[in-house]
């Protein structure tokens, strides 16, 4: 698995989609203001198959605002690696 900061808004999208869709709570709030948000995407090979995105809250402050990992891949690791990720992200 590998952890990919994703930046163009329409791959944002298409991620938080997917990984959204799939699960019951998704919410069409979370898929559009992803798009303008610090994003991180899990991939198993091709797949994405989990997201987290930040929302930046200030001038020196984030949080999560939504994570979504598929199914199939909880309890693997996915949401750490994510979250480790963001974390560097946001400390610089």
């Amino acid at each position: 698995m590998e952890i990919r900061e994703i930046t163009t808004p329409d791959e944002k999208r298409r991620i938080a989609r997917f990984i959204l869709e799939s699960l019951p709570e998704a919410r069409e709030e979370y898929i559009e203001k992803s798009a303008a948000q610090p994003f991180f995407a899990a991939f198993d090979g091709e797949s994405a198959v989990g997201f987290l995105c930040l929302a930046e809250t200030g001038k020196d402050t984030a949080e999560l605002y939504v994570m979504g990992v598929l199914k199939e891949y909880h309890r693997c690791g996915v949401g750490k690696a994510l979250f480790a990720a963001a974390k560097r992200r946001a400390k610089e």
